[in-house]
């Protein structure tokens, strides 16, 4: 008798296990798809005609009103469609203002409010962000963005862990945050970064081996798709070649480099001395009319190993869907 109910007992096993066994693995599968899924990044090209209070040049140039409803556009687009797109990060390209001058920084700063408690963002600092003189830009890297943009705005946001910056400036900042089941930094470099702005650079981003890092810095490729070898303006640092050579092209762990600052939008794929690709992005539409709003999506694709950029204008609420603005890219999302 009781090998009988010991058999009982074991088929009884068996079948819980049968029945309970699938459950299990269609719950671990479940959760292993939802942390490999699609993930978005918005990149927001300079909006320095958009926040142009001061001298009006898109206006008296296109014939055209106040732009600042593209850049509330913008950022309200962003945020109805962050669960939609799950969108993790916005990366702004630099030129947030035109003239550095307080009235624009107050609409950049009304702009961005919108995604403060919403969507994580970085901003990085543009030739028109600083040292505005006598009509010429970067001529010191005098700012008003800390007035509005200071550490302390990002430093205890929930949303993303804020790393840290250099001499206490949002100038020079990263972020980490998570995604696709993958770890992101983000770090953003002034515009014609110094050398020792590198230098902290090289060395947050040696510290940071296992995050998949973004670079961000206003001018960087020319409009041909080449990394520009030769800057003007009086502010010193380095050119896009430099800033390759000293850092970028040093770190296996960086695959992707954002710039703004010249029309049209270009591309470049390169690899770095550890055998990585690096794609690297330019995005910038000021030159038509303002910018018209337009803004570039570059999608995440983890079970594909594969990065979709689109560029849409929430204002004119269009695509564009030629090979400038419309391409896939491949990247590597399942190698640790």
């Amino acid at each position: 008798m009781q090998k009988i109910s010991m058999l009982r007992n074991l088929g009884l096993i068996a079948l819980v296990a049968a029945l309970f066994c699938p459950l299990v693995a269609a719950t671990a599968s479940a959760k292993g798809s939802s942390s490999r899924k699609a993930f978005t990044l918005v990149m927001l090209p300079d909006t320095q005609f958009y926040a142009d209070v001061r001298i009006k040049l898109a206006q008296k140039k296109y014939k055209i009103s106040d732009q600042r409803f593209c850049f509330f556009a913008q950022t309200e687009w962003i945020k109805e469609n962050r669960e939609k797109l799950n969108i993790v990060m916005v990366a702004h390209l630099g030129d947030v203002v035109q003239t550095d001058y307080p009235a624009e920084w107050e609409i950049a700063d009304k702009a961005f409010k919108t995604l403060d408690d919403s969507v994580p963002y970085i901003l990085n600092q543009g030739n028109h962000d600083m040292g505005y003189a006598k009509n010429k830009t970067a001529t010191s890297r005098e700012t008003n963005m800390d007035k509005y943009f200071p550490p302390s705005r990002f430093e205890k946001n929930p949303l993303y862990s804020y790393g840290g910056n250099f001499n206490k400036s949002s100038a020079n900042a990263y972020l980490k945050f998570s995604a696709g089941g993958m770890e992101f930094l983000i770090l953003s470099l002034e515009f014609k970064p110094r050398d020792e702005v590198l230098e902290w650079a090289n060395d947050v981003i040696a510290k940071h081996p296992k995050h998949r890092s973004i670079i961000v810095t206003h001018y960087y490729l020319t409009n041909a798709g080449k990394r520009q070898s030769r800057i003007g303006y009086n502010v010193q640092g380095n050119s896009g070649e430099e800033i390759w050579k000293k850092f970028v092209s040093k770190h296996k762990n960086i695959f992707m480099v954002l710039c703004g600052h010249t029309c049209p939008n270009a591309r470049l794929t390169s690899r770095g001395e550890k055998g990585n690709e690096v794609h690297q992005l330019l995005a910038d539409f000021q030159n038509e009319k303002g910018g018209q709003g337009y803004l570039q999506t570059i999608t995440f694709q983890p079970e594909k190993n594969q990065i979709n950029v689109s560029t849409y204008s929430p204002v004119l609420k269009s695509y564009r869907k030629d090979p400038r603005n419309q391409f896939s890219l491949k990247y590597d999302m399942h190698t640790k």
